[in-house]
């Protein structure tokens, strides 16, 4: 695809969340509202909007609201947007197409647990009888598992081009380790590039794309609480798009533990 006039708009949203009181919280008291914000604008979730300015007659303008096609809990997390997306047409018919992404780190609690509270809310958990309830978390706690070795990075993508988004859907859900392995690696402070160990293309859970990366390297942590940065990056099959994520180790951390 064309590269002339992508220019990035927004890479990293601020996070006033913070790590220690979100963890101590339990997640069972959260409203709707503050399991959004952890999936969307939280320690472990950051967002990166990409915006192209093209022909209107280009567009799909049905396409807007987004193609994931998936149910709960995705139902409940509002697209990202960034600064300027979406704009009416300009003086020559132009409109601004947007592509978004939201990259969270999902082997972290917190966001497991959002995803969780968000299922619950939707369900009128709160009214069930108590038996409904184990049976529910139970499923729910089973869903969202994650192999404790892994740490684990959800890519969601909504674009309102909708010929793209389709692209991009396709080749995610056909992608394989072996054909992302040259183009998605975490990013240690001391041990440089890791390698992919897993992927899980999108499914029906509305969780994104699963990039799987080992928690130890010969034995050692590939974060640690001493470090600055643990970043992503990954070029995305079918846009090319390179999305490069930062998270702060220090705002991950929860009574001294790196919380990812």
């Amino acid at each position: 695809m064309k590269r002339i006039g992508i220019a990035l708009i927004s890479a990293l949203l601020a996070s006033p969340l913070l790590a220690d009181d979100t963890c101590r919280e339990p997640f069972s008291e959260w409203n709707a509202k503050q399991a959004r914000k952890i999936l969307t604008d939280s320690p472990w979730a950051r967002q990166m909007t990409l915006a192209n300015i093209a022909q209107s007659s280009s567009l799909d303008e049905n396409a807007a609201g987004g193609q994931s096609g998936m149910g709960s809990p995705r139902a409940a997390v509002d697209p990202p947007r960034g600064y300027g997306a979406d704009k009416g047409s300009g003086v020559h018919g132009e409109k601004e197409i947007f592509y978004a992404y939201t990259v969270r780190l999902f082997s972290a609690q917190p966001v497991r647990q959002a995803y969780h509270r968000l299922s619950q809310l939707d369900k009128d958990y709160d009214r069930m009888a108590p038996e409904a309830k184990q049976e529910f978390d139970t499923r729910m706690i089973q869903a969202l598992a994650v192999d404790p070795q892994d740490i684990v990075v959800t890519v969601d993508f909504n674009s309102n081009d909708r010929k793209l988004l389709m692209e991009v859907n396709r080749q995610l859900r056909q992608a394989t380790r072996d054909t992302l392995n040259q183009k998605a690696y975490l990013i240690s402070d001391h041990l440089g590039r890791v390698y992919l160990k897993n992927y899980l293309p999108p499914s029906s859970d509305g969780t994104g794309a699963k990039l799987v990366f080992p928690r130890l390297v010969d034995g050692e942590p590939v974060v640690l609480p001493k470090d600055t940065q643990v970043k992503l990056e990954f070029i995305v099959p079918g846009a090319d798009h390179k999305v490069y994520i930062e998270w702060k180790v220090k705002d991950l951390i929860c009574d001294g533990q790196v919380v990812l």
